[in-house]
């Protein structure tokens, strides 16, 4: 599985700063996905 190594040392390689904002984005994510919210694009449609 190549492309799950290149996404595995992408993160390794990221600074602690990055690697926290790449968090940080993520947990966003999961709370709006937990909220519903799934598009952001949706309320253009």
């Amino acid at each position: 599985m190549p492309e799950r190594d290149d996404a595995f040392l992408r993160l390794a390689l990221m600074s602690v700063e990055d690697l926290e904002t790449h968090i940080d984005r993520l947990e966003r994510d999961l709370a709006d996905l937990e909220a519903g919210i799934d598009r952001p694009d949706a309320e253009l449609e």
